[in-house]
């Protein structure tokens, strides 16, 4: 007997059923060889558990400044990844993870353990990570027959069509609380 795999959007709302889970969310110094500049995770209430800018070891990009706006300047005096790495993993564990692309940023936080020479924390071995934006593009729906699956969409787009308000995209502490209230909303069923 064959059995099918539950999809992100039903997962994402026995997750958000449980009560027992973080948002995590990450801006970074790029697309694909980038670290984290900064790192935020809510609790499901809200509640903020972490909210830091983190000093990069190669510096932030002036194309990356200009999509979050934080700088060298600004992370002059800020903590590296070998020491926010251990944090992060005490605020995570034995809870469930949602990031609104979980890949990418369990990638930049490998990326960032590797600048600092760092061993890479398997992350998925500590809580298990679940993508918003996977079960948002299910909840869209809006299909792609090339690629055989819905197409992603982004925060900004989920949190508009919610009708949910855009507050300082791009800073991770924000982009985690408008994930939180995207993810309330799908759990719930409720469109804008």
């Amino acid at each position: 007997m064959e059995t099918q795999s539950k999809s992100a959007l039903d997962v994402m709302k026995e997750v958000y059923q449980r009560q027992n889970f973080v948002v995590l969310d990450t801006e970074t110094t790029g697309l694909h060889e980038g670290e984290v500049c900064q790192i935020a995770i809510i609790d499901h209430r809200a509640i903020t558990l972490l909210d830091t800018l983190v000093k990069p070891v190669n510096g932030i990009p002036p194309d990356a400044t200009r999509i979050h706006g934080i700088t060298n300047f600004d992370v002059e005096e800020s903590p590296r990844w070998s020491e926010i790495a251990p944090i992060v993993a005490a605020c995570i564990a034995g809870r469930d993870v949602i990031v609104y692309n979980a890949v990418y940023d369990r990638k930049m936080m490998h990326k960032s353990a590797e600048a600092c020479g760092i061993e890479k924390i398997d992350w998925k071995t500590i809580s298990p990570f679940h993508c918003a934006k996977e079960a948002f593009a299910e909840y869209y729906g809006d299909w792609n027959d090339y690629h055989g699956s819905f197409r992603w969409q982004t925060l900004s787009t989920a949190v508009r069509h919610f009708g949910l308000r855009i507050e300082d995209a791009h800073s991770a502490l924000s982009d985690c609380l408008m994930t939180l209230d995207v993810v309330r909303c799908m759990a719930r069923g409720r469109d804008g």
